[in-house]
């Protein structure tokens, strides 16, 4: 029979089922060979079957990482049983779903290097690998049979991780109340530590300006290399050979797959017009000229393109203009001006507008920006000049900063964390929306 069932605390123990597996030598978590379990189907889940042996690993493994896990013969070992059981049941589901979805491919290149770079770990922690082999050997796991587990374990938390990202995008709203803040926050207060001491800062970045000359110049050389592309050229070549983006010339100006929202405004709408196959006329950005070949679709959502960009130069005299106009925005600053509105006027919109930042993060920022260690609220600073990039001319910033406040360190209030915890109870809710959602439409029989 179909047994109802409440929705378990699954979603976060989806999370510690698609873990990865401890590295230590008594803590593989493999099963024993001389366990001798008589195995048996224990849940039917869709065209799925759980085994006993299954959730019996799982158990282990978790037993393993956490000492406060029930063990065997404890008074909440069954119900512990049961809701690893569960998540088993919600992985399923999630598997069976995501396979119904034709955008959800998972990055077998990148699955590579991360089961790569996990075993090169654990031959380090086991000093070699005859000593790896000898442990798995133990387990009775060859290291191929080991690394196709490991494999298969970030394979499957990459499509559930993909999938979750695809469902909450256009996942309806949930309501989350004040008290639903307070009661989290107080679930939390026993683990928060102090909060450090705090600036928050308002800024206006100005980036030099390349002029009209050396725009003309950049689109011309763009346009040149459209032609090229016309009479024959290979993309990925050109790009290789002449585009201004290094952190993708390299890979043939390679941009992956990509969604709506990810890209600037005028590059996204070019590049989700353009059909599979064809190369876009030159697209102008605040990055310079583009040209964009899409490989793939995917729905009408998402992309995989390459693209060639050309950057105009920027010249010492393009410089001092930004300079100049960076003190002015000072002054202007200083004298009372809204720093939002000078934001929206002047500022580079890839630049944030203001942030926190705790005291002892702020080496995290451009070093310009350590003057505000010694701040204290109120005041006008800067402008700050520091480079943004590799240090061409171009890259160089200037920063104007009003400091809004300080605010001494002390206990967490619900106030300090009441976005984070929203955000965090929304997703919560809606991913138990779309698991609930899974289960109502899923056939899942328990036999226990």
């Amino acid at each position: 029979m179909v047994e109802s069932t409440t929705l378990p605390r699954a979603v976060a123990a989806l999370a510690l089922l698609l873990a990865p597996a401890t590295p230590a030598a008594a803590q593989l978590g493999f099963p024993d060979p001389d366990a001798n379990i008589v195995d048996r189907v224990i849940a039917v889940v869709g065209d799925s079957m759980i085994l006993q042996t299954q959730v019996l690993e799982e158990v282990r493994r978790l037993q393993i990482t956490d000492s406060l896990i029930p063990q065997d013969g404890d008074p909440d070992y069954d119900a512990f049983f049961r809701d690893v059981l569960e998540s088993w049941v919600d992985r399923s589901l999630v598997l069976q779903a995501a396979a119904e979805d034709s955008l959800i491919q998972p990055d077998e290149a990148a699955i590579d290097r991360q089961v790569q770079e996990r075993m090169d770990q654990y031959v380090v922690e086991f000093r070699g690998m005859p000593n790896l082999q000898i442990a798995l050997q133990r387990d009775g796991w060859t290291v191929g049979e080991y690394r196709e587990f490991l494999r298969n374990d970030v394979r499957q938390l990459q499509i559930f991780q993909m999938f979750f990202q695809r469902q909450l995008a256009d996942a309806r709203p949930v309501e989350v109340t004040e008290e639903d803040l307070r009661q989290r926050f107080e679930q939390l207060a026993p683990q928060l530590q102090q909060r450090p001491r705090l600036l928050t800062i308002r800024q206006v970045v100005v980036a030099p300006t390349p002029s009209d000359t050396a725009k003309a110049v950049a689109r011309a050389e763009a346009e040149a290399l459209v032609d090229s592309i016309v009479a024959g050229r290979d993309f990925a070549e050109l790009a290789t050979a002449y585009s201004d983006d290094v952190g993708t010339a390299t890979f043939g100006g390679d941009l992956g797959w990509f969604r709506r929202g990810q890209m600037v405004r005028e590059f996204e709408e070019v590049a989700f017009a353009v059909p599979a196959g064809r190369v876009s006329r030159v697209v102008e950005t605040v990055f310079g000229f583009h040209i964009i070949k899409v490989e793939r679709v995917r729905g009408r959502s998402e992309i995989q393109a390459r693209h060639i960009l050309k950057i105009p130069e920027v010249s010492p005299d393009d410089v001092d203009r930004a300079r100049n106009l960076a003190s002015e925005i000072a002054g202007r600053a200083q004298a009372g001006e809204s720093m939002t509105a000078l934001y929206d006027e002047f500022s580079d919109p890839l630049a944030e507008d203001s942030m926190t930042i705790a005291f002892d993060q702020l080496e995290a920022l451009p070093p310009a920006y350590g003057v505000l260690a010694r701040v204290s609220g109120g005041e006008v600073v800067g402008p700050l000049e520091y480079q943004a990039g590799s240090g061409e001319p171009g890259d160089v910033r200037f920063a104007v900063v009003r400091v809004v406040g300080v605010r001494e360190a002390g206990a967490y209030t619900l106030d300090d964390l009441r976005a984070q915890l929203a955000t965090q109870i929304q997703q919560e809710r809606q991913r138990e929306r779309i698991m609930e959602d899974l289960r109502a439409q899923a056939y899942i029989e328990i036999r226990m």
